[in-house]
């Protein structure tokens, strides 16, 4: 997938969440505080989480990997439900994390093949999505932090909102104009 789509998806994504979270603070705010102990997000999104690290695993091109790529999709299938009764604690919060870290290889990837030194823009932003995955997965509980400070004030969760925007209008412009 060409730069510019990948800008346009990221545009998508914290636009929608910056506009959302602008437009209907209240509600937003109420979601977002929900999202470390909703049990329902958190099965979604593991899923989500191993079925695409599944797929990773049986594309990589480690040589001592190849006798065992037969058994990854059943063993994805046996750590989904695993996950779910082993780490039901802030699971939402890890499963998020975890896409965090996968997600950006793809990206990195595509940016590559792109030579405009704008492209360290979104370099940047694809290497802060795996700090704080990482993170994410080994601390949970600095997700619900991060919400409680986020949502404490209806001032500093339109500043979130704002900045959210702002970085998806950032990733429109740059995959319309530069990253072509």
């Amino acid at each position: 997938m060409p730069l510019s789509c990948w800008c346009y998806l990221l545009a998508c994504f914290t636009g929608v969440i910056g506009l959302v979270s602008f437009v209907a603070p209240g509600p937003a705010a109420k979601v977002f505080a929900a999202f470390p102990r909703n049990r329902w997000a958190g099965y979604v999104l593991s899923a989500v989480a191993w079925a695409w690290s599944a797929y990773a695993v049986s594309k990589m091109g480690l040589d001592f990997l190849e006798p065992y790529k037969k058994f990854v999709p059943f063993i994805a299938l046996v750590c989904i439900p695993l996950t779910w009764w082993a780490l039901d604690n802030l699971l939402p919060c890890r499963a998020w994390g975890g896409i965090l870290c996968l997600f950006p290889y793809g990206l990195l990837h595509a940016t590559r093949l792109n030579d405009s030194p704008w492209r360290l823009v979104v370099v940047v932003f694809a290497y802060l999505c795996i700090i704080k995955g990482m993170i994410l997965i080994l601390y949970p509980w600095k997700e619900r932090q991060l919400i409680a400070y986020v949502t404490a004030t209806p001032a500093r969760f339109r500043g979130f909102a704002l900045s959210n925007l702002v970085l998806g209008v950032v990733f429109a412009v740059l995959g319309a104009t530069v990253l072509k």
